[in-house]
């Protein structure tokens, strides 16, 4: 194929296309790829792709190419798992993580002069892809928005309720505990008061940094409420719960939270149970947990409460 057949046939759309033989050698180069590229068709046409960018490697798109001149049929090439074809630079894109053009490969054969040769079109689908990676970073920003506390970046109450919900019937199905600690910063408002509410919320946040600290990847921590915090621990029975509690209790007071010497913030937590056995509502759950709670504070805080 000529490159005065192939400005003919392919020079005026607006994708890249070229003609590749069996060995891989181009005979085809359109007017997109020398404007992408800055490679003319004189010193595209008789080289492979991997003359042209040394260093590049295309053995699935080599194997496809090979496919499409044994058997017929088009061939394609995702975006989603190959990326692109050929790398053209992006510099204004490569902020957003998209410092190469993401292409869309197609592959199909035709017959010339009684050679089947390759015609490989590239799609630039950039733009898409930045549109969709976009919508997906907006919507887990109104899913942050929606389920997270802004300061702590913990679950909210909202969440909590959706969550304990649906592991509230799970457990009563497949016969299984909850456990759940509601916890709570000691004196917290002479912290604000002598040190100010910059150095309030670097606590709150160092405190939820040691609470995630200590869960599992099925246990929720959730922000219930100025310095309460709430852990819900499903499949978790009284006796780790308490233990679990106990410990953070003594590495709160071990550690230095908001830049404070350590000793200088300590919490209470109480603790409660869910269990299929002697069943009871979320909201009662979570009573029985503040209830212990108030009971650790009354008893002269930095303490666990589990039962009462």
């Amino acid at each position: 194929m000529t490159n005065t057949m192939n400005t003919a046939l392919f020079d005026t759309l607006p994708i890249g296309v070229m003609v590749l033989d069996a060995d891989l050698h181009i005979r085809g180069w359109n007017r997109w790829l020398v404007e992408y590229t800055g490679i003319g068709p004189v010193l595209a046409l008789g080289r492979t792709l991997n003359e042209l960018f040394p260093g590049l490697r295309t053995p699935r798109f080599d194997t496809a190419v090979a496919e499409t001149l044994r058997h017929g049929g088009p061939r394609i090439l995702s975006q989603a798992l190959h990326r692109h074809l050929i790398p053209v630079e992006l510099p204004h894109l490569a902020q957003y993580g998209l410092a190469l053009m993401r292409q869309h490969v197609h592959i199909e054969s035709v017959r010339l002069d009684d050679e089947t040769l390759a015609v490989v079109s590239i799609i630039d689908v950039t733009g898409s892809v930045l549109r969709t990676e976009a919508l997906t970073d907006m919507a887990q920003r109104l899913e942050n928005d929606v389920n997270r506390d802004p300061l702590t970046h913990l679950f909210n109450r909202r969440f909590m309720w959706e969550w304990l919900d649906h592991q509230h019937k799970q457990a009563q199905r497949y016969d299984y505990p909850i456990a759940a600690m509601m916890v709570d910063l000691d004196h917290f408002k002479e912290v604000n008061d002598r040190h100010g509410h910059a150095v309030g919320d670097q606590v709150l946040l160092d405190f939820a940094c040691l609470l995630s600290g200590w869960v599992r990847e099925a246990d929720i921590v959730v922000r219930y409420g100025g310095e309460e915090f709430l852990i819900l621990l499903p499949r978790c029975d009284q006796v780790l719960a308490t233990d679990v509690a106990w410990r953070i209790t003594r590495q709160t007071g071990e550690t230095g939270l908001g830049g404070l010497p350590p000793d200088q913030v300590r919490c209470s937590i109480g603790v409660a149970l869910f269990e299929p056995a002697h069943p009871q509502l979320p909201a009662e759950l979570l009573h029985a947990a503040d209830r212990r709670l108030y009971l650790a504070k009354c008893n002269g805080r930095n303490q666990v409460v589990a039962d009462g």
